[in-house]
């Protein structure tokens, strides 16, 4: 019996570089995903969740504040167990042994219980910093337990802020706040004017919805551009053109998140089987990577050109030949 099992493909050989290049180009979206995903936590951290512990550490660093004045009290040698504080100046009052930090004195076991597991670089340099960070390892055991304390605790303030918000009275006073304080400061009112701009955007509940990925002859006949159809167009521009337009946005390469918006003619707007993620994929791999049923074949060209109506005008560049042979 014959065999029917399809001939293997032919490779051409590679060398050593282009292997490289496709292991990179492999490993290089991840690792930018990767990249991207922590650059956004780190500003998160950096910007909205550190100050709030440190905000909370704070606060109760200071309810806890055990020290006192170093002013009336008497220098006296450390404990010979205090290995961990030689150096540092040990003052005693009413039997009690405290660390002079700066122009306080903290209790001696408060600052042990900092100092003994710290590395020298890291030790409290001062009173409040010891006890913020004994409040730390005394009230939530852990620096990172407090930041998910905090990060919980900023979860619910939003949540009751966009509660608030959305009320009556909340929405009042937020749109005062932007007109009347906001929208009068000379400088920052074009800096939140913008901000609140992307936001609103980014934020805004009714999202853009992309109807459906169509293509349109621009930047002129015979080029044509993908696209994704946002909605109908403005009136004057459907008044000019004598029918209705629609909004159409054209995705830049290789990053389809930013390009331009064009309005176009129904009748110049042509429909594709196309799903969005795979326009994007189109246009993040310039033009590289088509979908399987918009590959194209003799076959299939050929076929695709004979279902068009007839009354459906040719293509520029048979239209042009056309025109050519009859004026010869």
């Amino acid at each position: 019996m014959p065999d029917d099992t399809p001939p293997m493909p032919k490779h051409r050989a590679r060398t050593f570089g282009q292997f490289v290049v496709r292991g990179l180009a492999i490993s290089l979206p991840p690792i930018l995903t990767l990249v991207i995903l922590l650059w956004v936590a780190r500003g998160i951290y950096d910007y909205i969740v550190a100050p709030a512990s440190n905000s909370v550490r704070y606060a109760i660093g200071g309810v806890i504040d055990q020290s006192v004045p170093v002013k009336g009290l008497t220098r006296v040698e450390p404990p010979r167990d205090a290995w961990w504080a030689l150096g540092e100046s040990f003052v005693r009052t009413d039997g009690q042994t405290y660390v002079r930090l700066a122009d306080r004195a903290v209790p001696l076991e408060d600052y042990a219980a900092i100092a003994e597991t710290a590395r020298p670089g890291d030790r409290p340099t001062t009173a409040i910093h010891t006890y913020m960070r004994l409040a730390d390892t005394r009230y939530f055991k852990g620096y990172w337990t407090l930041n998910l304390l905090v990060i919980g605790l900023i979860v619910v303030l939003l949540y009751f802020l966009g509660r608030l918000v959305t009320a009556r009275i909340g929405h009042w006073f937020v749109h005062r706040l932007e007109t009347q304080v906001l929208g009068r400061l000379p400088v920052i009112r074009n800096v939140y004017g913008s901000t609140k701009q992307v936001t609103d955007f980014l934020f805004s509940e009714s999202e853009v919805e992309y109807r459906r990925v169509v293509a349109v002859e621009y930047p002129r006949r015979g080029v044509w551009s993908l696209g994704l159809v946002t909605g109908e167009s403005m009136l004057e521009i459907a008044g000019s053109a004598g029918e209705p337009c629609v909004s159409i946005l054209i995705p830049s390469s290789p990053m389809p998140v930013t390009g331009y918006t064009i309005n176009v003619p129904k009748s110049d707007v042509r429909d594709l089987d196309l799903t969005v993620d795979q326009a994007f994929q189109f246009c993040i791999s310039c033009g590289v990577l088509v979908p399987p049923q918009q590959k194209v074949t003799p076959e299939r060209l050929q076929q695709e050109i004979s279902s068009r109506p007839a009354s459906a005008p040719p293509p520029p560049v048979i239209a042009a030949a056309a025109s050519n042979g009859t004026a010869s």
